[in-house]
């Protein structure tokens, strides 16, 4: 595969995402949340992250209102330096700021290191049945989760939200991409491992 197919990959993704109408993006988000809600990997979590939708991204928005609700701490990712991702405590209200790829991220909060969360919501441009995943490009989520390569089972789970036409037969997987434990769309579940 030469470097432009990833890209040409990527390109043709967003715009499947940005195609779809604002209604068509607020059922997908209402019906994400009624699919994760009584999910045990969200249930028995504390600690969870999650991301701001930007374009044409699956909004865990509805979702991440229930989880405040239900008393959780939550936390959204912010870009450390050139290349790193943190991540800081999030609450109704809570200001955000534009990060230089025009992304809204918490002005300030509590910081918390990825491996002492429970559980993340994972932006992706595609995936796979097997739940791999293709991100944009910049590897912030693999750099961030890295150790889950030579610890699949440590904490978080990783869990990819996504739209059904982001679903592909197979994707260009690079030894440093982080597979995730699962993904799901407003339709259906898939987790690593599964046959199905």
């Amino acid at each position: 595969m030469t470097q432009d197919q990833p890209e040409a990959l990527r390109h043709h993704l967003r715009r499947l995402r940005l195609g779809l109408s604002p209604e068509r993006q607020d059922s997908a988000a209402a019906a994400l949340l009624e699919r994760i809600r009584e999910q045990a990997f969200f249930r028995e979590s504390a600690r969870v992250a999650f991301y701001v939708a930007v374009a044409g991204e699956i909004s865990p928005g509805p979702l991440l209102r229930h989880a405040l609700d239900e008393k959780k701490f939550c936390y959204l990712p912010v870009i450390a330096g050139e290349h790193e991702l943190d991540f800081i405590s999030y609450e109704t209200g809570s200001p955000l700021a534009e990060n230089r790829w025009r992304i809204p991220e918490p002005v300030n909060g509590t910081h918390i290191a990825p491996g002492s969360l429970d559980l993340v919501f994972v932006p992706l441009i595609g995936f796979t049945r097997d739940c791999s995943r293709l991100g944009s490009g910049k590897g912030f989520y693999d750099r961030a989760f890295a150790f889950r390569l030579a610890s699949p089972e440590a904490m978080p789970i990783l869990v990819g939200l996504a739209h059904e036409c982001q679903l592909r037969k197979s994707l260009p997987v690079r030894h440093w991409d982080v597979p995730l434990d699962a993904v799901a769309t407003p339709e259906r579940i898939f987790y690593r491992g599964d046959s199905g």
